[in-house]
């Protein structure tokens, strides 16, 4: 029987944020605002250390994409994959897989944080990372 999804990387995925939907975990400068993604212990920008850590909107918007077609001498079984940066706030984006058909992806659309199977652990749970997937709107 398996068990729930659990994240390969839990400092940075919260399967189940708080409101049920997988959350990306970030750093946030409480002098300066300035992100970090995956969360840092200094800032970037002012370089404070003591950064907490919370959860990013579930939601953005498409900055930029590439498609991915090959992948040199490892063809054997390979799909094509979209990877983009997505803006989930002012002054936070993310770079993460882009799940679904990529042929339709524009600059702006809005993409929602999903998970992403990884595998398994030794205990049967599922491993998941994180990717972005299109909202529909």
């Amino acid at each position: 029987m398996k068990k729930s999804p659990k994240a390969l990387r839990e400092d940075v995925l919260a399967v189940s944020g708080s409101d049920g939907r997988p959350r990306l975990i970030v750093s946030r400068c409480p002098d300066c605002g300035t992100y970090g993604f995956p969360p840092r212990e200094r800032c970037a920008s002012c370089h404070r250390g003591d950064l907490g850590t919370e959860e990013a909107p579930v939601e953005g918007t498409l900055y930029s994409w590439t498609v991915v077609r090959e992948l040199g001498r490892l063809r054997e079984g390979f799909t094509p994959y979209a990877v983009g940066q997505v803006d989930l706030a002012s002054g936070l984006r993310v770079i993460g897989v882009i799940t679904g058909p990529f042929d339709s992806l524009s600059m702006g659309m809005r993409l929602r944080t999903v998970l992403l199977p990884q595998g398994e652990d030794e205990d049967g749970n599922d491993l998941v990372g994180y990717a972005f997937a299109p909202t529909g709107e």
